[in-house]
């Protein structure tokens, strides 16, 4: 089973041996040296070259401590595993990773910090022809403990789950099958 990494482009979660990103098409380059996704030319981490992720055979990384410089480590904590913390018998309810508008034809993957805007953010191409929305409308992020979550950025025309308008800079919590409202466009979580 392989990782989830976030896309160096448009920083939506893909999964670590993906040599496109399944959102928006870029190519995935990596160091071969680090194991790091980037962007360019060089590692950020090491300044190793990059290589295309479809010619990099990757293995799974387990750094030993005394090479880990702890200020430029990009290896994120393992999250919890749901078997060994959750009561036998209950299972994990399955994360959002996208809103879809049928009616405006947009499809958003979820980016851990992805700015929502006609004139700012990750989904500019997708808004700026929509006069509703406010230049830079809403974020998309997670919690500490895991679940997605949507604040307002003090919109004009606001931003509401499931027809609750929420408070500017406040985050709420969304849900597969909440409805996520932007300005006057309806989105459903998958």
């Amino acid at each position: 089973m392989s990782t989830l990494v976030n896309c160096p482009k448009c920083r939506v979660e893909i999964e670590s041996d993906s040599y496109y990103c399944d959102q928006c098409g870029v190519e995935l380059y990596i160091c071969p040296q680090c194991h790091v996704f980037g962007k360019g030319k060089r590692c950020t981490q090491c300044g190793q070259p990059l290589v295309s992720a479809a010619n990099q055979v990757v293995s799974p990384v387990h750094p030993s401590t005394s090479s880990v410089n702890s200020s430029a480590s990009s290896v994120s904590p393992a999250p919890f595993e749901p078997e060994k913390t959750m009561r036998p018998g209950v299972s994990v309810p399955p994360l959002p990773v996208r809103l879809v508008c049928s009616a405006a034809g947009i499809r958003l993957g979820l980016g851990n910090g992805a700015v929502i805007g006609r004139r700012k953010g990750d989904y500019v191409s997708a808004f700026a022809s929509q006069g509703y929305v406010s230049g830079t409308h809403a974020r998309l992020q997670k919690s500490t403990s895991g679940q997605w979550e949507i604040v307002d950025l003090d919109s004009t025309n606001g931003t509401f789950v499931n027809g609750n308008r929420l408070s500017p800079n406040v985050p709420a919590v969304f849900s597969i099958g909440d409805i996520v409202r932007i300005a006057n466009l309806d989105f459903k979580v998958e």
